[in-house]
């Protein structure tokens, strides 16, 4: 009890006093005359109506702590709701008072500590998501720089694969020469894709805009693609009109297309069909690539275009690709005031439709 009456000796918070039975007051601290002043007696410093509550509670003290609810007057005349506890002390009674705070004192107290604790929640998340920007950063800065690296290189490695296919070799030896050159374009392919994700990631697409026909840029992608589809056995048939222009960046279509008949070779069996198509539509230029390949799920159509997303028939049959194709053809395709949109059935095969404004 020693550290107890010096803790209510000197305590500013908890109200304490030593009494009488009948509530007389023989020692306070300082806490009691701050509540409510200098006082002889419990008694006159409760609300009138509520003395008998304060009478019951001093009779039946023993030594375990007891407690009422009453109300404290202030020697100004405002009433304190007040916790009063009491327990035999020494002959005497302890009465504690604890001040009571109102529902909205409360409820403002416990804002301001959940305001705290949203601050400081906040201060931390922002300092994660400049941590997460800077390494975002730095990621499409390594893959700009690294791919463009690779590119050149591979160009090289490309163009000599195409001449050994021109030289008269063995048949064996021409094989290898279209195999390397098969490759080689995949990695092309996979190449510019990662360079068109850098670009679009960072903000720095530009459209290097020209009129282009479009029909010639169709005709360079299928004469791309032809070793991959002489590979793999599936025949590619261009129609449509003879001449289409708009006022495109040449180099982005062509990726586009790229894409797309590098999927529709990819995804075909030997002897599938892949047929594209170039036609003019009023104000648009519409260019369709079909394929009688594997076909993609309906539930994967919505998710399709999204970035590193990869078809399900693609991936139980383990075939390989980077899932950002089609999410950069479809940017492509928007950033030129156009749409790229696909239908497909599994088994059957798909078709997409790239439709691009004249100018």
């Amino acid at each position: 009890m020693t550290l107890l009456d010096q803790f209510l000796a000197e305590s500013e918070s908890v109200a304490a006093a030593l009494v009488e039975d009948d509530g007389t007051i023989l020692e306070s601290n300082l806490a009691l005359g701050h509540l409510v002043g200098s006082t002889p007696s419990l008694h006159e410093i409760v609300v009138p109506a509520q003395r008998a509550i304060l009478t019951t509670l001093l009779t039946e003290a023993g030594p375990g702590w007891h407690f009422v609810q009453a109300g404290l007057v202030r020697s100004s005349g405002d009433v304190v709701d007040c916790r009063i506890w009491a327990v035999v002390h020494r002959d005497r009674i302890l009465v504690l008072a604890e001040p009571l705070r109102r529902p909205g004192e409360k409820l403002n107290a416990l804002l301001l500590e959940l305001n705290d604790d949203l601050l400081k929640a906040r201060r931390e998340l922002g300092a994660k998501n400049r941590r997460l920007r800077e390494l975002d950063e730095l990621k499409n800065m390594f893959l700009a720089s690294a791919t463009h690296d690779l590119k050149t290189p591979l160009t090289s490695i490309l163009g000599y694969a195409e001449m050994l296919g021109e030289e008269r070799l063995p048949a064996g030896a021409r094989g290898m020469a279209l195999t390397i050159e098969n490759s080689a374009h995949r990695l092309l392919v996979m190449i510019n894709d990662l360079l068109g994700a850098a670009s679009i990631m960072t903000g720095e697409l530009k459209l290097e805009r020209s009129q282009t026909d479009l029909v010639s840029v169709v005709r360079q992608a299928v004469d791309g693609i032809r070793p991959a589809a002489r590979a793999g056995h599936v025949t590619i048939t261009q129609g449509g009109t003879e001449s289409a222009k708009a006022l495109v960046d040449e180099r982005r279509v062509l990726q586009t297309l790229d894409n797309l008949l590098s999927n529709a070779v990819k995804y075909s069996p030997q002897g599938g069909q892949v047929t594209i198509t170039c036609q003019t539509e009023g104000h648009d230029v519409s260019i369709t690539v079909a394929d009688t390949g594997i076909g993609i799920p309906a539930s994967d159509l919505k998710q399709l275009f999204g970035r590193y997303f990869r078809a399900s028939t693609a991936l139980d049959r383990g075939i390989e690709g980077t899932g950002l194709g089609l999410a950069n053809a479809r940017s492509f395709a928007e950033a030129h005031g156009g749409r790229l949109t696909c239908t497909s059935e599994p088994g059957v095969g798909s078709t997409f439709t790239l439709v691009l404004p004249h100018g």
